[in-house]
C-alpha cells in the first residue's frame, strides 16, 4: 500500500507542468507541487493535526494530501519535524537499493507509516526552502526567492544565508546594522507563531552556531525554547532527553541537521562521505526513536523530510567567458548557480534570451520571471511586494550537471549543488509514522 502510494505521488508530481519551457530537455524539469505534495504543506499539516484548525496564521489551509495525514487525525498530540538538509529522494532510493542494511533501517523507521516523495520549492535552495517549511508560504509570498538577491532597500546584491553583501568581506548579519529588521523582513506568520495562538509550544533543536543567525531569527519567531547541540553525537542524546521531557505533551519538536548538505557540497552527493552520513543518520534516528525507552508515547508523529536534494555539477559555465552576455548585466548574478537571476541593463532581455537559447541551449534555458510568477512557479499566493524586483529581469535554469557563475572555476569549490529543477534536487523524501 505504502509503495503504491509513493509510486502514485511520484507519477503525479512528474506529470505536472506549470508552464512551457523552451528547451529540448524541458521534460527533465520537475515542477513544485505546492497544492498538497510539497514541503510548503508541512506547516499546514502540523497545524491541522495538532489543533484541528483550518489555517496557519494569516495563510490559507493547504495541508498535504489527506491520505498522508488522515490516519493520524485525532491521534497526534506531539509532532517531531526532522529536516535533513540536502537528502534527496533519488539519492535515498539509490542508497537503499545498494545497501540491504540501510534498506532494513528505513523499513524499521517507516514501520506501518509511509515513505513517499514530495517536492521542494522553486528555487530548491535552503534560503528559499526552509522559510517555506517554517511558514507554509511559498517563495513568492515570503520573498525568499534565492540565496543571492538584489535588495532595493540597500541597493546591493545580498547573501540571504549570512545577510551580508555578496561583494567584499563583512560580518554576518551586518545588514541589520544598516537597517534590516529581522522581525519584519519576511511578513508572514511562522509555524511557531501560529501554534502559540493555540497554546501549543514549539521547541527547536539546532547546532549551536546556527541559532541566532539572521535566517534563524526570521524563521524561528514564536518558539518557546531553543535547545543547542555542538556536534553529531550529542544531537541524539539531547534529542532523546528532549523527547522524554515532552512525552505526553501537546507540542512541536523541530530538529534540523545540515550534514548531508554540507558534505555533499564538499565531497559530492554520491561520495562515500555523503552516503556514509546518510546511513549513519538513519541508523541513529532509528535506534534513538525505536530502541530508547520513554521516547514514544503512542501519540507522537514523526515527520522526517528534507528541504531539497543535490546534483553533481561537473559542467562549469563562467558567464564572464561569454562577453556579449556579461555586457548585458548590471550586477553580479543573483539567485543560485543552478537557478540564476539576471539583473540586466535596459532593454537587453530579448538579446540575453537569444544568446542563451543559441549558445547555451544544451545546458541552460531562459524565461521571463514575471511569466513564471504568474504561472505559479514560485507559488500561487499574493507575492511579497519585493518578489518581482528580487527575481530580476531574466531567469536562467541550468540542466542537470551544469552550473553558472560570474567568477573563474578556480574560485568554485563545490562539486555538488542544488536550487535547480532536476529530479535529484526537487524530489525529497517524506516519512511519517506514529511513535
Amino acid at each position: 500500500m505504502a509503495e503504491n502510494l509513493a509510486a502514485e505521488f511520484e507519477q503525479t508530481i512528474l506529470a505536472q507542468r506549470l508552464m512551457a519551457l523552451d528547451a529540448k530537455w524541458a521534460d527533465e524539469v520537475v515542477f513544485p507541487y505546492y497544492e498538497g505534495l510539497s514541503i510548503r504543506n508541512l506547516a499546514h499539516t502540523i497545524i491541522k493535526l495538532l489543533e484541528s484548525r483550518p489555517s496557519v496564521g494569516r495563510l490559507g489551509s493547504a495541508p498535504l494530501d489527506k491520505r498522508l495525514w488522515e490516519p493520524y487525525w485525532g491521534t497526534t498530540k506531539r509532532v517531531i519535524l526532522f529536516i535533513s538538509d540536502g537528502l534527496g529522494w533519488r539519492l535515498l532510493q539509490d542508497v537503499m537499493a545498494a545497501d540491504a542494511i540501510t534498506a532494513q533501517v528505513v523499513a524499521d523507521l517507516v514501520g506501518e507509516g509511509t515513505l513517499t516523495p514530495i517536492t521542494s520549492v522553486t528555487p530548491s535552495t535552503t534560503a528559499a526552502a526552509l522559510p517555506s517549511i517554517w511558514t507554509g508560504a511559498s517563495p513568492a509570498a515570503t520573498g525568499m526567492v534565492g540565496t543571492r538577491l538584489f535588495l532595493r532597500e540597500f541597493s546591493l546584491l545580498a547573501d540571504m544565508l549570512h545577510y551580508w553583501p555578496v561583494v567584499g568581506k563583512h560580518r554576518a548579519e551586518i545588514l541589520e546594522e544598516w537597517g534590516l529588521d529581522f522581525a519584519t523582513f519576511m511578513p508572514v506568520a511562522t509555524l511557531a507563531e501560529a501554534l502559540s495562538e493555540y497554546h501549543v509550544p514549539t521547541t527547536v533543536l539546532l547546532e549551536k552556531s546556527l541559532f541566532g543567525s539572521g535566517l534563524s531569527r526570521i524563521m524561528h519567531r514564536g518558539i518557546r525554547q531553543a535547545v543547542r547541540h555542538f556536534g553529531y553525537t550529542d544531537l541524539w542524546i539531547t534529542l532523546r532527553e528532549l523527547l522524554r521531557e515532552t512525552r505526553g505533551q501537546k507540542c512541536l519538536v523541530h530538529v534540523y541537521w545540515a550534514a548531508v548538505d554540507g558534505i555533499s557540497h564538499l565531497y559530492g552527493t554520491v561520495s562515500e562521505q555523503s552516503i556514509t552520513e546518510i546511513r549513519r543518520q538513519l541508523t541513529d534516528l532509528r535506534d534513538m526513536l525505536l530502541l530508547e525507552n520513554g521516547v514514544g508515547d503512542g501519540h507522537t508523529l514523526l515527520m522526517f523530510a528534507a528541504d531539497h536534494g543535490h546534483s553533481p555539477v561537473p559542467d562549469y559555465i563562467n558567464v564572464m567567458d561569454h562577453k556579449p552576455l556579461a555586457d548585458m548585466l548590471r550586477s553580479g548574478l543573483g539567485g543560485d548557480g543552478r537557478f540564476a537571476h539576471l539583473y540586466l541593463r535596459h532593454d537587453s532581455r530579448s538579446q540575453a534570451i537569444d544568446y542563451i537559447q543559441t549558445r547555451l541551449a544544451k545546458r541552460a534555458l531562459a524565461f521571463d520571471p514575471a511569466d513564471a510568477l504568474k504561472a505559479g512557479l514560485f507559488g500561487s499566493e499574493t507575492p511579497h511586494p519585493e518578489t518581482p524586483a528580487r527575481l530580476g529581469d531574466l531567469t536562467v535554469l541550468l540542466r542537470e550537471g551544469a552550473v553558472i557563475a560570474d567568477r573563474p572555476s578556480s574560485q568554485w569549490t563545490t562539486v555538488s549543488r542544488h536550487a535547480g529543477m532536476s529530479e535529484r534536487e526537487m524530489l525529497v523524501p517524506l516519512m511519517m509514522r506514529l511513535l
